[in-house]
């Protein structure tokens, strides 16, 4: 954030091809805007999901726990004789988190206290018999990401700032066999928090980027499974 302020500070110099600076040139450009100052881009991210606060009878496998993101579009403003870009974005966000090991599951049981007919709890349950058992919880978000980028120089850039999501879709995969038969179960309905706020930076090199993101909210509502954050990192584009 330090070096953020100051770079707001040296604007004197004016981008005169913002097109060569690396503020405008990472993702792909899907067209200009009104004018010079503003472009439209589309960007992509892949990075590797490590659950944070969990509870202690649970271990996650944060390099099987995977995430996807697509900004399809995103609107990038350039004031003039500034180096500094805002953007704001619209896209998707796929994210799993696998449990370590295969003798545990993620399953869906009615909840002991039951408060409303429909209320349901996950555990993490043993498994008897069975063989190369994976088990993981997906969740699919519309994200809208708003960032503020800082040049520094030509091919050097930082992005700080946050990333909506409506996690619109959750469920639980578990694959396993029993003898010779390979077995996959899909749970929806899992009681996923529907509104989330992440916390995202960007380092920009040349091109390319490099991401990370935390998420200080729970993925699972109270009360609904285990509590649990997530912190992502990995490649921008």
């Amino acid at each position: 954030m330090a070096l953020l302020a100051v770079g707001m500070s040296a604007n004197a110099q004016f981008l005169e091809d913002k097109n060569n600076e690396f503020g405008n040139a990472g993702g792909v450009n899907l067209g200009d805007g009104v004018d010079e100052n503003d472009s439209w881009t589309l960007h992509v991210n892949f990075g590797v999901n490590v659950p944070t606060s969990v509870p202690d009878d649970i271990e996650f496998a944060p390099f099987r726990s995977w995430e996807i993101g697509v900004t399809v579009l995103q609107y990038d403003y350039t004031p003039k004789n500034w180096k500094t870009t805002f953007s704001a974005g619209l896209g998707f966000d796929w994210r799993n988190y696998t449990l370590k090991g295969h003798d545990n599951a993620f399953e869906k049981f009615p909840a002991s206290k039951i408060k409303q007919p429909n209320d349901c709890v996950y555990v993490v349950t043993p498994v008897d018999k069975c063989d190369a058992r994976s088990s993981r919880i997906h969740t699919v978000s519309l994200s809208m990401p708003l960032l503020v980028k800082q040049s520094f120089s030509k091919n050097f850039a930082i992005s700080v700032g946050a990333q909506l999501n409506w996690n619109f879709r959750a469920h639980l995969h578990n694959y396993y066999e029993e003898g010779d038969i390979e077995i996959t179960e899909d749970t929806k309905k899992i009681g996923q928090r529907p509104f989330t706020v992440d916390v995202l930076g960007i380092v920009h090199v040349y091109k390319y980027g490099i991401y990370c993101k935390y998420s200080p909210m729970s993925v699972l509502k109270t009360d609904r499974g285990p509590e649990f954050k997530s912190l992502a990192f990995g490649l921008y584009f």
